[in-house]
């Protein structure tokens, strides 16, 4: 007897036979897939503790988004239009307005977003540029997350800007206490996750997440090549993924200095302003991209999508988070790298749908390593499933080119269950596993407190609103 079953549901499974199941089945058996196929392979004598009849819907691998900012949730809108720099903001409030509830908080409301939207995997990276002064928030927000249900993977790492940087931990009494950050503490403090936290839960990974490979603005080449050597340090000897922000030069950089880096474990956020020469150590090294299509990575420069397919770099398709002007909407996405890289080219026949599809399921599964795990419907892999209401007017009548159907229409609200390790953690679209209105009124708990002690209500008021530019 399998322990759950899915059946008459439109299967897509993103294998790499791309099988589609027009009425098929998908049997669950603990936290893995057990069998699927079409209908009418159903065995006559197969029995299941529950069978959901999924007619009407799409049964898809569940997303996987693999760069998100833990944190974001709670000061999305705040900032955008500030003068003195949106970055110098969300550095005050992470390191010197937040506690433990607030990154409890804001991981359980980023997972609850995520898991609505379809995504069954996430990636966060602690803060803007990693909050380094000690695993605590690290430790809160995967305790939040993970209570949701959805697999998490996040991480710390070496932030960019100058040091020292100034952490203020907020005590229970109300008391402060003020700590200075330096580069030995984002090595000590990176480890130390990595080595205690791994291991505490199998849907949680504690991963290498600097805020910057390559030649961080603010230091000098020394530095910089120390911070890379020993963020690939950690990452090689704990095994976990290394994962980052990269932009023009950076590639270059590391190729000079710490060319050791450059494997298909590292993965580079944005990837905007490269040359040629670094698009072509990309595809030598293997080493992974992650584009973002609505961030405002794109604003100074474009990521060249096609281009680095065409080269055979590797690259998949991630939300960013949400701040100040995003959501955890992977279906957006994979309309908007469509829309962005078809703008580029005057071509609208660039990225197909099955592999904007690809983009947000495998390919992301295997520049994380979790693709023998996650990424499609396969016998063996977990139980890592959505399915989608085809049944609604935008998406209707359904059933032919389902895989177009989808992209091109589809919205992340319309995914209406969510299993993660086989284990259902949205049905109907209410989260199963943790009460939704106690993750909005935690959140809503600890936006004030963070706003009371940033004690600049500007960031909340933009005077130019309706305005032609702010």
């Amino acid at each position: 007897m399998w322990d759950l079953l899915l059946t008459n549901g439109i299967v897509i499974t993103v294998d790499e036979s791309h099988r589609i199941y027009d009425k098929g089945y998908v049997a669950v058996e603990g936290n893995s897939i057990a069998a699927l196929g079409p209908m009418e392979q159903l065995p006559q004598d197969a029995t299941a503790a529950r069978v959901m009849d999924c007619s009407g819907h799409a049964i898809l691998p569940g997303l996987v988004d693999a760069h998100g900012h833990g944190g974001h949730c709670l000061i999305k809108t705040l900032g955008e239009h500030l003068d003195d720099g949106w970055e110098a903001m969300a550095e005050e409030i992470y390191y010197r307005c937040t506690d433990g509830e607030f990154w409890r908080a804001e991981g359980a409301l980023a997972a609850a977003e995520r898991l609505k939207f379809g995504t069954t995997t996430g990636v966060s990276m602690i803060g803007s540029t990693p909050r380094v002064d000690s695993i605590e928030p690290l430790t809160a927000h995967f305790e939040g997350s993970i209570a949701t249900g959805i697999r998490q993977l996040s991480g710390i790492g070496c932030p960019y800007g100058a040091f020292p940087k100034r952490a203020r931990v907020w005590n229970k009494d109300g008391s402060t206490t003020e700590v200075e950050v330096t580069p030995e503490t984002a090595y000590r403090t990176t480890e130390e996750a990595v080595r205690t936290l791994n291991g505490k839960h199998p849907r949680m990974t504690c991963i290498v997440a600097p805020g910057r490979m390559g030649r961080r603005p603010d230091e000098d080449d020394e530095t910089n090549i120390r911070h890379n050597r020993e963020m690939f340090r950690i990452a090689s000897q704990y095994d976990v993924p290394l994962h980052s922000h990269g932009y023009g030069g950076d590639v270059l950089f590391m190729a000079d200095h710490t060319p050791e880096v450059l494997t298909p474990r590292l993965s580079l956020t944005h990837s905007t302003g490269y040359s040629q020469q670094e698009l072509e150590i990309l595809a030598r090294t293997g080493a992974y991209v992650f584009h973002g299509p609505t961030t405002h990575a794109n604003v100074a420069g474009h990521c060249p999508v096609q281009e680095m397919l065409e080269m055979g770099i590797h690259l998949a398709v991630v939300t960013d988070g949400t701040a100040p002007d995003r959501s955890f909407d992977l279906w957006r996405d994979m309309k908007n790298v469509q829309l962005f890289q078809r703008f580029r080219h005057k071509d609208g026949n660039l990225i197909p749908c099955g592999k904007a599809l690809e983009l947000v399921t495998i390919e992301p599964a295997r520049a994380l390593g979790v693709d023998r795990l996650v990424g499609s419907l396969e016998v063996g892999k977990r139980a890592d499933i959505i399915t989608v209401d085809v049944e609604q007017p935008h998406l209707a009548p359904f059933g032919l080119m389902p895989v177009q159907r989808l992209v091109y229409h589809a919205m992340g609200q319309d995914v209406d269950c969510v299993i993660v390790d086989g284990a259902i953690a949205m049905e109907g679209r209410k989260l199963t596993q943790i009460d939704e209105r106690k993750v909005l009124d935690d959140a809503a708990r600890a936006l004030d407190t963070m706003m009371s002690r940033l004690g600049r209500p500007e960031v909340a008021e933009n005077p130019r609103l309706y305005e032609l530019r702010q």
